[in-house]
């Protein structure tokens, strides 16, 4: 060990984090202004970040507009206009808080149509339940006839098979199986939503009751159909389903998460945008103030204006030549990323301009909602730009998000490693005789790249030894910053 590389030593620097979370807040000046206004109230009134309420008005947006718009990149490349939304914070911030605010005009929508429904939903029950009498009788009748009625068994088939029961008005659930969503996409034309102050969701898709099954969780995403066959029951044929989610979970869940293959494998992780607020515990007033009713009004307005529009068929968006524009210098921007600094996360990375396009259109939607009957439909650069500055915060996040899933597994690889070396109070050591003492590695090759985020972070420091070119190098020494032993090492 050289001289200068002991003084070095004599007093070392505090390590730095290996989970450091510097993360960007929500550009919320990219979002419409009368629903950023809305969102800063709530954020004020629950003493919350911005970002919560902000990531939760698109979901919003998304739930209100799914299946009434879809939004075209380019030549043969159309994208639906629903989200699937995570945001990831520990307990005691205030998630129902804000869930229950963002969607509040949403059960109140709900509700109304419900309460306006009901005579309806009765008189459809009883045509129905006349229709299966008559249907009995028929089949009573007809049993020994040798055909003679089968001209009434074709009219009766008919209309049972025309008949449109009348549904409840049902716009979101909350923990659902996925046996259940399917019949609600079912009844509700193809459009669901569920909205979660908790992550109970991910233990039901991991075969809670039963067998995992993220099928509809897959498909929904995309729009591509589904068909369910199940014994004793109709079967369900959904042809364009299109599903929108707000999960907020803690990050333990986030971490169980990555360990399941069947999400990871399949791409469920890589269909969620990540959000990781910062915490405001611990600094929060309990004097805040209420939302301006007003505000409450206009936002009140616009979901209503949104859930009211039902054309007859989607309404195709299209993008305007600079919008165009900027959205494929992003997509060549990202695209050599995905090889390189965003390998990690390639599975996610690589659908996030497609991500782009559909924050572009639900912003589009949301901010011009007046002009809905007008021939042609069209994102300017403005919202596109918009867009892409809402990407790249949802890029940060989501690589955050990855590493508490742990899907950097050097990162993962260098805090198994700092474990290892604090319980067994290691001051130095070598590769040698960390392969020894961490089974996971089988050679000093695959513990490189760990060992190298350990001495960028300053938890030790690799020392050259002296060599006078006689026999064989002597292999390097890594001192162990002494800090360690006096912080909580990472699980």
């Amino acid at each position: 060990m050289s001289k200068q590389t002991q003084t070095d030593l004599l007093n070392p620097e505090q390590p730095i984090p290996l989970r450091t979370m510097d993360l960007p807040a929500f550009p919320i000046n990219e979002l419409p202004v009368l629903v950023n206004e809305y969102i800063y109230d709530v954020a004020e009134t629950t003493q919350t970040s911005v970002d919560m309420a902000a990531v939760a008005s698109l979901a919003v947006i998304s739930l209100c507009i799914q299946g009434k718009f879809m939004i075209e990149g380019k030549k043969n490349w159309i994208e639906p206009l629903n989200l699937y939304t995570l945001v990831v914070a520990p307990p005691a911030e205030r998630k129902s808080a804000v869930v229950s605010l963002m969607s509040e005009p949403i059960k109140q929508y709900e509700n109304a149509e419900n309460e306006r429904l009901a005579p309806d939903i009765e008189r459809s029950k009883i045509e129905k339940q006349i229709l299966l009498k008559r249907k009995k009788a028929l089949e009573s009748k007809a049993v020994n006839s040798r055909g003679a009625y089968s001209f009434e068994i074709q009219a009766i088939a008919e209309e049972i098979s025309e008949f449109k029961e009348v549904k409840p008005c049902r716009l979101f659930c909350d923990d659902i199986t996925p046996e259940k969503l399917s019949s609600i996409l079912y009844d509700n034309n193809g459009r669901a939503a569920i909205l979660s102050a908790e992550g109970g969701i991910f233990d039901i898709l991991a075969g809670r009751y039963g067998n995992p099954n993220i099928d509809v969780f897959l498909k929904a995403h995309a729009g591509d159909s589904i068909r369910v066959d199940r014994q004793n029951r109709p079967s369900e044929y959904i042809k364009n389903p299109s599903l929108t989610t707000l999960i907020f979970t803690q990050p333990s869940v986030m971490s169980s998460i990555i360990e399941n293959s069947a999400f990871q494998g399949r791409g469920l992780c890589a269909r969620f945008l990540y959000s990781i607020p910062t915490s405001t515990v611990g600094k929060r007033k309990f004097g805040s103030s209420p939302i301006d009713e007003k505000i409450t009004d206009y936002y009140r307005k616009i979901i209503n204006l949104l859930l009211d529009y039902a054309p007859d068929e989607p309404r195709i968006i299209s993008l305007s030549p600079e919008a165009y524009g900027l959205l494929s210098e992003f997509a060549e921007k990202i695209e050599p990323m995905l090889t390189n600094e965003l390998s990690d996360i390639s599975d996610w990375a690589g659908k996030l301009v497609g991500a782009v396009l559909r924050i572009s259109g639900l912003l589009y939607v949301a901010e011009c909602f007046p002009l809905y009957h007008t021939n042609e439909l069209y994102v300017d650069e403005y919202t596109m730009q918009s867009a892409i500055i809402i990407g790249e915060y949802f890029l940060e996040h989501a690589k955050a998000a990855y590493q508490i899933m742990g899907a950097d597994e050097n990162m993962k690889s260098a805090e198994y490693i700092l474990q290892k070396i604090t319980q067994n109070k290691l001051q130095r050591t070598t590769k040698t005789e960390l392969v020894r003492i961490c089974r996971r590695f089988k050679s000093t090759e695959q513990m490189t790249e760990p060992l190298k985020i350990l001495n960028d972070y300053n938890y030790l420091k690799e020392v050259e030894q002296e060599y006078s070119g006689a026999g064989r190098r002597p292999e390097n020494i890594y001192v162990i910053n002494p800090h360690i032993f006096k912080i909580t090492t990472p699980a």
